[in-house]
């Protein structure tokens, strides 16, 4: 029996997924100086990826973004968010970084396809103990991301992640991070209530402050060691549970 006013363990670990789980490889500018070259684009890496990080951050105000990229920094979400959305919502910010393609529509079609091929994604070093280690200690594994359903077959297409019982995606259930309705949402998916629920993950707003506010603990993950009391490394979760 615990101790008077000892916290009980969550049963469940809910990881944000890009920046925490897995990373885009080639970085996103990369991909998109790279498929842009393709269609007649003169675009600079350099210039794609000041270009790419005005536009993210600049469409993000507005408009649902569901990637969670480290690359683009200090988005916050105010709209509803859904598959359709999530499309144009890319299909303009390709148009913006990459205005001088000689075919718009097939170079975002081939971009977007992209982004949901396991070979565009690589997991961290650290994933697959973790992972392996929370489930061997018994915790209920979850993803929590503002991606969209791309994620589905990224995470299929990597071993690691194939343990992780339940994927909450911002595109299909209406609402992103930091609003409380995806936390409400992920908190129902996994059937627990928010004392029983950790989240991981390295954007400190979307997902550390957010549930925090509504009760659910969460860590973060620096694995540049640059932010205090953060996780350097996903293997340092134990020490913390």
């Amino acid at each position: 029996m615990a101790g008077q006013g000892a916290v009980e363990p969550p049963t469940w670990i809910a990881f944000d997924a890009v920046g925490t789980l897995i990373f885009a490889d080639p970085p996103v500018h990369l991909a998109y100086f790279r498929i842009g070259r393709r269609y007649g684009s003169q675009a600079r890496p350099e210039e794609v990826l000041q270009r790419f990080r005005a536009a993210f951050s600049r469409r993000a105000t507005t408009a649902p973004c569901t990637l969670d990229t480290a690359v683009a920094e200090g988005s916050q979400q105010t709209s509803v968010t859904g598959e359709e959305r999530e499309r144009q919502f890319w299909r303009d910010v390709v148009a913006e970084v990459l205005p001088d393609v000689n075919d718009a529509k097939r170079c975002f079609e081939e971009m977007f396809a992209h982004f949901a091929q396991p070979s565009a994604w690589g997991c961290f070093a650290d994933v697959e103990e973790t992972l392996v280690e929370a489930q061997r200690r018994g915790f209920r594994l979850a993803i929590a991301s503002n991606f969209d359903g791309r994620l589905h077959p990224v995470c299929e297409g990597h071993p690691p992640l194939q343990i992780v019982d339940q994927r909450v995606i911002s595109s299909e259930v209406g609402a992103s991070k930091p609003q409380s309705a995806f936390f409400e949402a992920l908190l129902a998916t996994c059937g627990c209530r928010p004392e029983q629920l950790l989240i991981v993950g390295d954007d400190f707003e979307n997902d550390v402050a957010a549930p925090r506010r509504l009760g659910i603990r969460a860590l973060h993950l620096d694995r540049t060691g640059a932010a205090p009391d953060s996780l350097r490394s996903l293997t340092d979760l134990w020490s913390h549970l």
